[in-house]
């Protein structure tokens, strides 16, 4: 009995090698057409600045002004809109959160408006550690129109389970390449 398992999993090591040899070539990166660069390399947007908490206590426990970053990658465009996914970061020293964002913006002229939904990770001032669901809203301006635009943005973060010690404005200058 102890040789037919051992026949079984030799033949069936055998058959999956053999599938694997057969299936295809290896993966390659998807290429745009007119840049031919990785499409993956493409469309993203880093944006950094400034985060001013709502909460009057934390602005008095860890000052008035904190750091905001912001990664994301577009990841399906319209005529005048686009929706995109991200990660960043809000706060300073031991009160933070770390947003993971699902965005929908659109363009009108210069002027960009748009709001988003998440979920968010974060430390609140008493040093206990909270994550929520987590929704945004977001107005901004387009300042350039070039390959690689620069926008100004004003995000405010509603994050639930913080009791609104991690709400707060976000005011961004974005670089998209």
């Amino acid at each position: 009995m102890k040789r037919l398992g051992s026949f079984w999993g030799l033949a069936l090591t055998l058959a999956l090698g053999m599938i694997g040899l057969l299936a295809g070539s290896p993966a390659h990166a998807q290429f745009d057409d007119s840049t031919g660069q990785p499409e993956l390399s493409q469309d993203w947007t880093v944006r950094i600045g400034l985060w001013i908490a709502n909460s009057q206590s934390v602005r008095d426990k860890v000052g008035s002004v904190g750091i905001s970053g912001l990664v994301d990658r577009r990841i399906y465009a319209g005529t005048n809109f686009w929706i995109s996914a991200g990660i960043g970061y809000n706060g300073l020293n031991d009160v933070y959160s770390v947003p993971i964002v699902l965005d929908l913006t659109a363009l009108s002229g210069n002027l960009r408006y748009g709001a988003g939904t998440g979920y968010a990770f974060g430390k609140r001032l008493d040093g206990r550690g909270t994550s929520g669901p987590l929704i945004s809203l977001l107005l901004g301006y387009q300042l350039t129109r070039t390959t690689n635009p620069l926008s100004l943005d004003l995000r405010y973060y509603f994050i639930s389970g913080s009791s609104n010690e991690l709400d707060g404005y976000s005011l961004t200058l974005g670089y998209k390449f």
